[in-house]
């Protein structure tokens, strides 16, 4: 790949219930919605996705942004994240953009950059990664997708309610070395989102940038054509 600016996002959990981060947004998509810059999505970009054939009036809104967007000449990826893996086919060609997988590395021409969502690296959280393991299953998606559109609603919103007060519970679980090693091979700069903990983190070897939510602010990655990177924050 080959442009002049970059920009990284992840974890809006955009919803109807929180129109503020969406206009929020949408403002920043118009701001860099022109010809040779690159948008990456590194998942949970909805707060969830039931499928899609179940396309509500919000996220059709959403789509139109996108495709808006694309059609200024902004290119853009999308990446799954734990909230939104069942994004597929249809949503990517109405939004027109390009799923990628988890992980992806950004080929810059002076360096190569590792994106992932970042619940790969959690691996601590032993429950969630075979929780992880069973739902990204194709038989258990292409059963559940069978399922009529109320009940994986009903499904949908009962595992939001059951992480919620997993969170409230226990402690954020972050990531581990063990699970950054598994990954970053010979890459030496790893950006991703899902912890919600904003910061840059110089390691030896090795510096991991950490996007955080847009709850009560956003946040995103800048790559300048001088592949300088940034973080820049947003205020909701």
């Amino acid at each position: 790949m080959s442009y002049q600016n970059y920009y990284i996002i992840a974890d809006l959990h955009l919803s109807e219930a929180r129109p503020e981060a969406t206009s929020l947004f949408a403002e920043f998509l118009s701001q860099i919605s022109i010809t040779d810059n690159t948008l990456f999505i590194l998942g949970d970009f909805f707060d969830y996705w039931v499928g899609d054939d179940v396309i509500s009036d919000f996220q059709q809104h959403i789509i139109k942004l996108l495709s808006n967007a694309h059609d200024q000449g902004l290119q853009v990826y999308f990446m799954h994240g734990n909230r939104d893996f069942l994004i597929g086919k249809t949503f990517a060609r109405k939004a027109k953009l390009e799923l990628i997988p988890d992980p992806y590395v950004l080929n810059l021409e002076h360096k190569a950059i590792l994106l992932m969502h970042g619940d790969l690296l959690c691996t601590d959280d032993k429950s969630y990664q075979i929780f992880r393991q069973f739902v990204r299953s194709r038989l258990i998606q292409k059963l559940y997708l069978a399922l009529p559109r109320p009940l994986r609603q009903k499904i949908a919103q009962k595992i939001r309610r059951q992480s919620k007060h997993k969170n409230a519970q226990y402690k954020v679980i972050d990531v581990t070395e063990k699970g950054i090693q598994k990954y970053l091979n010979q890459y030496q700069t790893l950006i991703h989102g899902h912890t919600h903990m904003l910061n840059v983190h110089y390691e030896k070897g090795y510096t991991r940038y950490v996007l955080g939510d847009w709850f009560n602010s956003g946040s995103y990655i800048h790559i300048d054509t001088n592949e300088n990177i940034s973080l820049v924050s947003l205020t909701v």
